[in-house]
């Protein structure tokens, strides 16, 4: 028969006893699983539960037999003292004689044919009931005695004094199970809401925590798979501290051999499009920033791109170059070119050209030549011979003519040209501006001009949080 595990995840607990009407009854709640941890969801199942005396494996005291349904998380809930008996009489169990055992087991079928799901020793709740029958005979014709129990329904109970119990911070509504809130959203199965304080960081958004103590190949914070937002973390601005921040992920450490990722994001579907890691930012600050990297140290990239990289606005950079493989070494070494600059958005274009016996060469340019560009600039150069070379007629029509005072003379040319498009119209480069007032006094490159690293526009606005702004491994 195919085994079964049985993850009990809830309480025993006693309901509201008076002394004249105490029921003889454990709550019981538990989760069906099976081996592989699926939940058994909706379906019928058989529950054999042993009560044993002393140890886990010591003496019967009382045994009986159940069935229950599962919903559709496999969560099931009955009360032991009202199945079919199978042995001892649970009003007279004797509660206070020893410790007392619970064995549970279940067919997942529904039948008799019971797999072990465990045992487990018996607390203070069903003692209780001991406690009422012993409480009844001692105080027979005093006062009565009463165990006060007082909740709201769907909120899981916690003892609020030894003989009370109340509500606790968790809910289940049968759909969600969520945290210091009744009203959860009904897209998630497990919801955390509230202002907590984790250590000393009372400005923390309470969400989920994880210590980062795991020792396996393979150890993450808080993972999240899901059809739609595997983890999805919100602030809602009202927190008063330095920052605000919706989700954080932070790796430290030194005992793993690979890679350590403070956030990582994989996208992997069939959907029209994937996002790895998505950022956005708008609103009324100075300054927004859809995705803001920085790093330090050797071998340092605030941002590496492996595969293309489009932007369609406009990029500043302190400088520029191409980075290949060394054409005549590319096993050990690179090849560094520096970008073109100019103030102004030009193109160029060159190649070369031989005139014919009257001493004339007619270039042609791409079609779209005059439609991109405007305010054309030439170069020609003869080769082979001395000669004189000049244009004699003007890019016209995508064209223009090279005249040599010699025939057949080879001439090299270029052409420049600035961009005319509707982009480059609309958001042309102003080479001279004066920096944002919050930023006068602080340079883009400190260390250069031989300032300290605090008078660096970087040191403004880097966002990362400090030291004693983080949540740390709890002990």
């Amino acid at each position: 028969m195919k085994k079964i595990l049985l993850i009990v995840i809830l309480f025993f607990s006693a309901t509201t006893m008076l002394l004249a009407q105490a029921p003889q009854l454990i709550n019981y709640q538990g989760v069906a699983r099976s081996t592989t941890g699926t939940p058994l969801a909706s379906q019928p199942i058989g529950l054999r539960f042993t009560i044993h005396d002393g140890t886990a494996t010591g003496t019967t005291v009382y045994q009986e037999t159940q069935t229950a349904t599962t919903n559709s998380f496999g969560l099931y809930v009955l009360s032991i003292g009202n199945g079919t008996v199978v042995s001892g009489t649970f009003n007279t169990i004797p509660w206070s004689s020893s410790n007392k055992y619970l064995q549970v087991e279940i067919d997942p079928a529904g039948g008799t044919s019971y797999a072990n799901a465990g045992t487990s020793q018996l607390l203070s709740v069903p003692f209780a009931i001991f406690a009422n029958t012993a409480n009844n005979a001692n105080n027979a014709g005093n006062a009565t005695t009463t165990t006060a129990v007082a909740g709201t329904t769907n909120y899981l109970p916690r003892f609020t004094s030894s003989t009370a119990l109340g509500n606790s911070h968790v809910y289940d509504n049968g759909t969600t199970v969520s945290v210091d809130t009744s009203t959860p959203t009904s897209m998630a199965k497990f919801q955390v809401n509230g202002v907590g304080t984790y250590g000393a960081l009372p400005y923390y958004q309470a969400g989920i925590v994880s210590d980062g103590s795991a020792t396996s190949a393979s150890a993450t914070g808080v993972f999240g798979s899901c059809g739609w937002r595997g983890v999805y973390g919100y602030n809602p601005g009202s927190a008063t501290g330095v920052e605000a921040i919706g989700v954080y992920g932070r790796c430290e450490g030194s005992s793993w051999t690979g890679s350590g990722y403070g956030t990582k994001g994989d996208a992997v579907g069939t959907g029209p499009t994937n996002y790895g890691a998505y950022g956005s930012a708008s609103g009324a600050s100075t300054h927004n920033y859809g995705v803001y990297g920085t790093a330090s140290g050797t071998g340092a990239y605030a941002g590496y791109f492996s595969g293309n990289v489009q932007i369609t606005g406009s990029i500043a950079k302190g400088s520029g170059t191409f980075k290949i493989d060394h054409p005549l070494d590319p096993e050990n070494k690179y090849l560094y070119h520096s970008f073109v600059e100019s103030p102004d958005m030009m193109n160029i274009y060159n190649g070369n050209a031989v005139t014919d016996a009257n001493g004339r060469a007619t270039v042609t340019l791409p079609g779209y030549f005059e439609a991109l560009n405007t305010d054309f600039r030439y170069q020609l150069t003869t080769i082979g011979q001395p000669a004189q070379a000049y244009v004699l007629s003007e890019v016209s029509g995508n064209r223009f003519v090279i005249k040599t005072d010699k025939p057949n003379v080879k001439v090299s040319w270029q052409v420049t040209g600035v961009r005319q498009d509707k982009y480059a119209n609309a958001h042309r480069v102003v080479p001279e501006v004066d920096k944002e007032p919050e930023y006068k006094g602080y340079y883009l490159h400190a260390a250069e001009w031989g300032m300290p690293a605090n008078k660096s526009i970087n040191y403004l606005t880097n966002p990362q949080p400090t030291e004693t702004n983080i949540p740390q491994k709890k002990n």
